[in-house]
């Protein structure tokens, strides 16, 4: 069994080391939750488990497929993971985060299921989610061809393409190494309202029905208005309790709800269900413009990423996280939001008439101290961590990082796995997509706590960094953590001459340049102390605290 550790940091500089960090750990406090990351880079065919250090324990390789977007750990130690050949990359269904399988990976990298939803009109895409009945729930596109969008009551001048690409949820029972079931369907299409065509499917008055979708919505910012893919689901996640699924759409900015207790007869239907509304949204949250009963003052989400729900036990449990990245908003820059969705009784959503879906506040937020720096305006998604943290993915920057429940970042790491291959931990980062984004992109990050049941039998004491020279190299493991009763601090950071450390008092500290070289110490004599730095050159130092028997290092940047 696993033991839980606490591990701290030490910061090696190698000899010679002068240019700017770029990739690989940059931060990790004492206030950090415990665990391993999982994450896989886009421009990859591995996937990694990672420990706090940025040390990588474990690989899962295939030189067969790329990852096709999410991947998750099973508690019995098996890969969960979206994947797709290069033979589906230039299939014509779909756009971005397309997939053609889903694979389960044993700890040694052995597929053990290999499930294809895949031909020339339909493909899966993006995200799917494991059923404690062991079925897995996924998301696939589903061409439409333009007669079926015209009876459908799509405006004909909006088909930009000549179709479009319905989205589909299955629910899947694994029946062999490369069989399974579709044992539930649910199916947007038929759950349409459009007010275009009056003799035509769907007619109806939009604002009468928030439970369908208006079919010929279209999201204006968009470089084709009238793209084949003009939902784009992004992320399902699944709730036990009250047996529903809510889907996140990034060209509709909005979050949906629906009743997964239905038949797939009543799922394609306006009735049945343990809420009685068959397959019709049970909720909708983040633009209400979409259905007609509201303007762009309402609309409280933009392209938003990896919806779900949080976990019993957890922080704001009950509550629905959602990466808000920002993309169309006036001011472009990224959120993590958690609403509460106002409920008559469980699983059943409040809206009075003629009003849009609450709420209006959200219950917990987090964004950059200045707003603009946090911002990725596609992929990316955060999750709640049992001591009440929260992992973030700013994915189209490649950068991981964590944060406690006010905010304070206690651990930052950036992949330096790039479209041209792994980097150094000082070399720039080339940019992929015509200069679009960065070429270390990640979609999403999950982690799992130090005795997670996969872990079992499986050593995970050890690592290396997958970057060049990198700057921080080694961890220490240690029985006890640092007094948790207190707030340890130093600022400024970056600075030009002064520190001051707060709650350090008896502690050793000593400062080395980039070189490795020790340029001062100093010992710690009040709970507020401040002192001068002797080298002031400007560049990347280590300040090593050494307090009660503990050792932990940060980064200093002297401007």
């Amino acid at each position: 069994m696993l033991k839980s550790i606490k591990l701290f940091i030490l910061i090696t500089l190698p000899f010679g080391l002068f240019g700017q960090q770029t990739t690989g750990l940059f931060e990790y406090d004492w206030h950090a939750e415990e665990g391993f990351i999982l994450w896989g880079p886009i421009f990859s065919r591995s996937q990694y488990l990672m420990n706090n250090c940025g040390e990588i324990v474990h690989t899962w390789e295939d030189d067969t497929v790329s990852l096709g977007n999410s991947i998750y750990l099973l508690e019995n130690g098996t890969l969960l993971r979206c994947a797709k050949a290069d033979t589906a990359i230039s299939c014509p269904i779909g756009a971005g985060g397309g997939s053609e399988r889903i694979q389960k990976v044993d700890w040694d990298g052995n597929v053990t299921w290999d499930f294809i939803y895949y031909d020339m009109q339909k493909r899966l895409h993006h995200d799917i989610e494991l059923l404690p009945n062991g079925n897995i729930l996924a998301i696939a596109w589903v061409r439409k061809d333009m007669p079926t969008c015209i009876q459908a009551g799509r405006n004909p001048g909006t088909l930009s393409y000549g179709e479009l690409y319905n989205e589909r949820i299955i629910e899947i029972e694994p029946t062999g190494p490369h069989t399974g079931n579709v044992v539930w369907q649910w199916d947007l299409w038929d759950h349409l309202v459009q007010d275009f065509d009056n003799t035509k499917d769907n007619f109806g008055v939009i604002a009468d029905h928030p439970e369908l979708l208006n079919v010929n919505w279209l999201n204006e910012n968009e470089a084709v208005p009238g793209q084949s893919d003009f939902i784009h689901l992004n992320a399902i996640d699944y709730n036990a309790e009250l047996d529903q699924i809510v889907l996140s759409s990034q060209i509709l900015s909005e979050i949906w709800i629906i009743d997964h207790s239905t038949t797939t007869q009543e799922a394609a239907s306006h009735a049945g269900g343990t809420y009685g509304k068959g397959g019709d949204f049970l909720y909708r949250y983040g633009n209400p413009q979409v259905y007609n009963r509201g303007d762009a003052t309402d609309q409280k989400l933009w392209r938003q990423h990896d919806a779900h729900w949080i976990e019993s036990g957890l922080a704001d449990e009950g509550g629905i996280m959602i990466f808000n990245n920002g993309l169309d908003r006036p001011v472009s820059f990224s959120e993590i939001d958690v609403v509460m969705p106002p409920q008559t009784s469980p699983g059943v959503y409040e809206l009075a008439a003629g009003e849009s879906y609450g709420p209006t506040e959200t219950v917990w937020n987090y964004h950059a101290s200045d707003s603009v720096s946090f911002y990725s305006y596609f992929i990316s998604g955060a999750g709640r961590l049992p001591n009440g943290n929260t992992l973030i993915c700013e994915g189209n920057k490649g950068k991981l990082f964590e944060v406690t429940y006010d905010g304070q970042k206690v651990w930052e790491y950036v992949n330096p796995v790039t479209v041209n291959g792994i980097i150094s931990s000082t070399d720039p980062i080339p940019m992929a997509g015509g200069g679009a984004f960065q070429g270390n992109i990640v979609f999403r990050a999950e982690k799992y706590a130090v005795d997670f049941p996969g872990f079992a039998g499986h050593d995970l004491s050890t690592g290396i960094q997958l970057e060049a020279n990198p700057i921080i190299s080694n961890c220490f493991v240690g029985l006890e953590d640092f007094d948790a009763s207190k707030e340890f601090s130093i600022y400024p950071n970056p600075t030009t001459d002064q520190l001051t450390l707060e709650n350090m008092n008896g502690a050793n500290i000593s400062i080395y340049n980039v070189s490795g070289q020790l340029v001062m110490t100093e010992r710690v004599t009040s709970e507020q102390f401040q002192f001068e730095l002797l080298d002031k050159t400007a560049g990347i130092y280590a300040v090593r605290i050494e307090l009660n028997g503990k050792t932990i290092v940060k980064k200093l940047m002297v401007q």
